[in-house]
């Protein structure tokens, strides 16, 4: 009886390392390095202001994207939310 149990254990923690082990390189496989500087990239969803309907999303690197000159002038067209990595 001692004997069955210790294997069902067994079994159902290898089954449980067997799905942490296959989600974290499913995660180590999604992330994205930019070309330009080789820093990783971040997901981000916009959504448009006006519809709040149209949602894309899109990788970009924060690096990068920081050294762009911007226009502080403009209204803005869309709302950026982060998502991780």
């Amino acid at each position: 009886m001692a004997s069955i149990l210790v294997s069902a254990i067994a079994i159902l923690g290898a089954f449980l390392v067997f799905i942490y082990a296959y989600s974290f390189m499913q995660f180590m496989l999604t992330i994205t390095k930019c070309p330009d500087c080789g820093r990783i990239m971040q997901r981000v969803v916009y959504t448009e202001l006006a519809g709040e309907q149209k949602k894309r999303v899109v990788t970009e690197c924060n690096f990068c994207t920081s050294k762009r000159i911007r226009k502080h002038n403009e209204i803005p067209q869309h709302r950026k939310d982060t998502l991780y990595p």
